[in-house]
């Protein structure tokens, strides 16, 4: 347990001991509720992005990898996902948050960012999560990564892309990162939207489009001649683990 947390005011109120969720919005406790996920391989890892801070997605909570590293703060980026019984009384902060673009994750940026932040400085790591460790969780780690430990979000993602290559946060969440660079880099952006010749009547951030030259260059000196097909669209977790 981090000693640091006792000092956080507003922390108290959001975290989750044992069996209850705290509601912060309505003020009310949710039941403990049971909760099954079916592993996929691919997402089945905890994966540490900077010293100090983890992602993953649900199928990785368990006690036993709370254990292997130490996690001090469990941050939920979900609804659906409910207090863990196995994993004891690790300090959790739930979001509540569906992955939808219109899903208002920007109100959390600063406030987690922070705690992160403080959290780490006093020697403690922490884990974020949401289904697959792809959309929710990956944009409050690119928030935390834009506002500490990055020059901007271009290089945010290019950091985590190298360590977790298939994150995809939804539209929505990129064009609400992009609003907090502009607040935390005094009016700097990095990232823009372009639209692809496939489905010229979307979006999607430039960053996928460099993963994708890299890729492609990767497949070039490749002795594999199927042709190489990345993904570029952003890529909803609810069709990637089933609850």
């Amino acid at each position: 347990m981090v000693k640091s947390l006792k000092f956080i005011p507003q922390l108290r109120r959001l975290i989750i001991h044992s069996m209850v969720v705290i509601d912060k919005k309505n003020c009310h406790a949710v039941p403990f509720a049971s909760f099954q996920i079916n592993p996929v391989p691919e997402y089945d890892e905890i994966t540490e992005l900077i010293p100090q801070l983890y992602i993953c997605g649900a199928s990785s909570l368990t006690l036993n990898n709370m254990n292997k590293y130490n996690i001090s703060l469990i941050i939920n980026a979900t609804t659906e996902v409910p207090s863990v019984r196995s994993l004891g009384s690790i300090p959790r902060i739930k979001l509540w948050l569906d992955d939808t673009p219109s899903t208002n994750i920007y109100q959390h940026f600063d406030f987690i960012s922070d705690q992160i932040e403080t959290v780490i400085s006093s020697g403690g790591n922490v884990l974020v999560h949401c289904m697959a460790g792809v959309s929710r969780s990956a944009t409050i780690c690119l928030a935390f990564l834009t506002k500490f430990c990055c020059k901007s979000l271009r290089q945010a993602y290019q950091l985590m892309a190298q360590k977790r290559p298939f994150v995809r946060p939804n539209i929505g969440f990129w064009r609400q990162l992009i609003i907090y660079e502009d607040e935390v880099k005094n009016g700097v952006t990095s990232v823009n939207f372009v639209r692809s010749r496939e489905d010229p009547e979307n979006v999607l951030p430039d960053v996928y489009l460099q993963t994708f030259v890299e890729s492609c260059r990767g497949w070039r000196f490749s002795s594999d001649k199927q042709k190489f097909q990345p993904i570029l669209e952003t890529v909803s977790e609810s069709t990637e683990v089933r609850a």
